[in-house]
């Protein structure tokens, strides 16, 4: 198995013809025909479906799909990491966000970026934490922010802030920011919260299971933005941390309590995989991402929470 094979088999899955591979990747038709056969023989396995309709990976072809992208991106990453002849850094880097901290951080980390590494093309991917988890260990993003502060086989993780969840109200609910909320008060509110296993959701619960109260569930939603217009439009209440509304607040949008509990506190930390190499561009820019999350905690633009990470 060689680099070239990969290339053949990584282009003819995305065209779905021999033809059209042979001319992107600018070889003669019989030659990519043979790599893939050569590919095949060396794994026992067929790895598309031919027909005249073209060719479709097969099952061992989708398994060997995303391990050959990987390793496509590892090469290419480590060509790039080693010939730049000025010693700047370029490639891309893909950012794995929470949902309740893109608005926060996205603008912020782009202006570093831009400034500081001009040929460094930068990929946001926002999503729930264990959704970025999941990118994160099949190699679909570099390094992320996620819930939690304890490393795993697959993942080391630098706690970076502990936050604080609320009770969130529309306007013109009787929510005070100065006025902490006890569980059993809390058990009123008719809630609308992610649906499991979304993180968030399952500390809610293990909350409520451990006080020995029921949680009243007026809607489930695994979007943010459509979480916020129902409380907004009073269909019911929420628990986010305060950051996730901090527009709102400003508007006038939503009222917010402290939950006092120490269950409903969480952390986020800075992801890496362990699994694979680090490049110098992912760790170069994992700790502007650490740089630029502290720096919203020190300006109080990060609400509702405390820094936790390591001093420089």
């Amino acid at each position: 198995m060689d680099i070239k094979q990969l290339r053949s088999f990584i282009t003819i899955s995305e065209t779905k013809n021999i033809t059209k591979a042979a001319t992107l990747l600018n070889i003669v038709q019989p030659a990519v025909s043979r790599q893939i056969h050569l590919l095949e023989d060396e794994l026992g396995v067929e790895l598309f479906e031919r027909s005249r309709h073209g060719m479709h990976l097969t099952h061992e072809g989708k398994i060997l799909e995303d391990y050959a992208r990987r390793a496509l991106k590892e090469i290419e990453t480590a060509k790039i990491e080693l010939t730049s002849s000025d010693g700047a850094l370029e490639g891309t880097v893909n950012i794995g966000i929470l949902a309740s901290l893109s608005e926060l951080l996205s603008v912020s980390l782009m202006h570093v970026i831009r400034k500081k590494y001009p040929k460094v093309n930068v990929k946001i991917t926002v999503g729930y934490s264990g959704h970025l988890k999941d990118w994160l260990e099949n190699g679909e993003i570099d390094l992320a922010l996620i819930y939690g502060s304890v490393s795993s086989k697959f993942l080391d993780l630098q706690p970076l802030v502990r936050e604080q969840l609320w009770l969130i109200g529309a306007y013109s609910s009787d929510l005070s920011e100065q006025t902490p909320i006890e569980l059993k008060d809390m058990a009123a509110y008719d809630l609308i919260l992610p649906y499991a296993p979304h993180r968030l959701r399952t500390l809610i619960e293990q909350g409520f299971h451990k006080a020995k109260y029921d949680l009243k569930i007026s809607a489930e939603v695994n979007d943010l933005n459509v979480q916020k217009q129902l409380v907004k439009e009073g269909f019911g209440s929420t628990i986010l941390p305060l950051v996730s509304i901090k527009n709102e607040l400003k508007q006038n949008l939503f009222k917010a309590a402290p939950i006092n509990h120490p269950d409903f506190i969480r952390e986020i930390g800075l992801a890496l995989p362990n699994t694979r190499h680090i490049s110098k561009l992912v760790h170069t820019i994992a700790q502007e991402v650490v740089q630029s999350s502290k720096e919203a905690v020190i300006k109080q633009d990060w609400l509702g929470c405390e820094w936790i990470g390591k001093e420089s």
